[in-house]
């Protein structure tokens, strides 16, 4: 498999029960809703750019972004449904994903994981900082992924993103701009 075209997908589906139900995407930073920097930052490098979101589809869809929510057979899944929906409704050979509440994210994290795609687009690639894994912040081959990780989905009693990356194969690109994480996610990351 060869890297030839890429959408981008913003991952908003999760329930936000840490921001009280706030759907975090829409919340405003810096004057803006979350999920505005990081599709700038997923439409300079991609063909195209959706969002997963699984409620305020109307608010989204007012941003002019095409939402797709999970598949409901997998709704309860965590953050792997959302990844299969987007795999799903991928038209291009590769697909880029990052979370909602990342707004520092940036285009050169995410020519990083393009990079390492293209010198081995078979496995999935996803960012490591030097305080963790970001593996919602990664690229992934459309077509071998999609299938695979219906399988995960189907047999698997744990929903771990890492997991499902480890039996699909993967490699971690180091990141070191520790500033591009920044993890909005309780109303306490806005003071």
């Amino acid at each position: 498999m060869v890297l030839t075209s890429l959408s981008g997908a913003v991952l908003a589906g999760g329930k936000s029960t840490r921001m009280g139900g706030q759907d975090k995407g829409l919340l405003l930073f810096q004057n803006e809703p979350m999920v505005m920097p990081i599709a700038r930052a997923l439409r300079s490098v991609s063909d195209s750019v959706f969002v997963n979101a699984n409620r305020h589809v109307e608010e989204y869809s007012a941003l002019g972004f095409e939402v797709i929510s999970d598949h409901q057979d997998y709704s309860e899944k965590g953050a792997l449904s959302g990844l299969l929906a987007c795999l799903i409704r991928a038209d291009s050979s590769h697909l880029l994903v990052s979370p909602c509440d990342t707004p520092c994210i940036t285009e050169s994290a995410f020519v990083a994981l393009i990079e390492a795609s293209r010198i081995s687009p078979d496995e999935i690639h996803y960012l490591a900082g030097e305080f963790g894994n970001h593996p919602l912040h990664a690229i992934l081959p459309v077509q071998s992924a999609r299938g695979k990780l219906q399988g995960f989905l189907d047999d698997a009693g744990k929903y771990s993103v890492l997991a499902f990356y480890e039996v699909f194969g993967c490699k971690s690109v180091f990141w070191n701009k520790e500033s591009d994480f920044l993890n909005v996610n309780t109303p306490d990351s806005f003071l």
